[in-house]
């Protein structure tokens, strides 16, 4: 796949992230997509399948009022392309945990790497 390809599926799946499109992200993933989570070098979250991220990815939606994902840059490998990003978000609600409150703002840097089959994003992986 070339890169200017992987750049348009990332491009659809964040500009869909960004507006809460659940079924937009959904259009750009492998059936058997996996997505993991890492924050502080450890696994918070994992999914298999193109339903179970769409269960997490709808209640993740819930969690916020307003989120966005900004590409900064983009580094091609043979088997997976890595984005560095900003993250900015504001809460919805209270995380469950008690640590951020409805309106607070989060922003983090971070960086997710995808990989692809069939001309589809077939795993990501997001660290922050």
């Amino acid at each position: 796949m070339l890169n200017l390809q992987r750049e348009a599926l990332i491009d659809d799946y964040i500009t869909s992230y960004n507006n809460f499109d659940v079924p937009g992200m959904l259009k750009v993933l492998h059936q058997d997509v996996v997505f993991e989570n890492f924050s502080n070098g450890e696994k918070t979250l994992a999914t298999q399948g193109i339903q179970d991220f769409q269960k997490q990815a709808e209640k993740a939606a819930r969690l916020f009022e307003k989120r966005e994902i900004s590409p900064k840059k983009w580094i091609h490998q043979a088997r997976y392309t890595e984005v560095h990003l900003r993250y900015h978000a504001i809460l919805a609600d209270d995380l469950p945990d008690g640590s951020k409150k409805k309106g607070d703002e989060i922003n983090l840097s971070g960086r997710s790497v995808f990989e692809f089959k069939d001309g589809l994003i077939s795993k990501i992986q997001d660290f922050s």
